[in-house]
Formats: structure tokens, C-alpha cells, sequence
């Protein structure tokens, strides 16, 4: 169950960054940045629960090895 909490945890924080830089919809690099630094701070703070699977699609789809 620790696993499904910390994935569902990144996953939302990763679709908030992307929602919320794509609400602003400016040129530049922020966006991109704002991105990858979301996921690089999510992947080092669960990704030794989970294995870091954020995207949903990836983690139904090893969702059978954690049984």
C-alpha cells in the first residue's frame, strides 16, 4: 500500500507542475525546467519505495511484479 500512496503522491505532484506551467502557456524554458525538476525531486524522494514509476501507464503496467 506504501507503494500505490508514494506513486499516486508523485504522479500528482508531476500533472500539477505540468497543468500549472501549461496554464501559463508562456514562451521560454521554465516550463521544461519546472518539469524535469518536479520529477527529479519526486524520483529521489520515493523512487527507493516505488521504483518511480510516475507515469500512470508505467505503473498499472508493473503493477503484477509488486503483488
Amino acid at each position: 500500500m506504501r507503494r500505490y500512496a508514494v506513486e499516486f503522491i508523485g504522479t500528482f505532484f508531476l500533472v500539477l507542475t505540468i497543468g500549472c506551467t501549461g496554464m501559463a502557456a508562456a514562451p521560454g524554458v521554465i516550463a521544461p525546467l519546472a518539469i524535469g525538476s518536479v520529477l527529479m525531486v519526486m524520483i529521489y524522494a520515493g523512487g527507493h519505495v516505488s521504483g518511480a514509476h510516475y507515469n500512470p501507464a508505467v505503473t498499472l503496467g508493473v503493477g503484477h511484479a509488486w503483488g
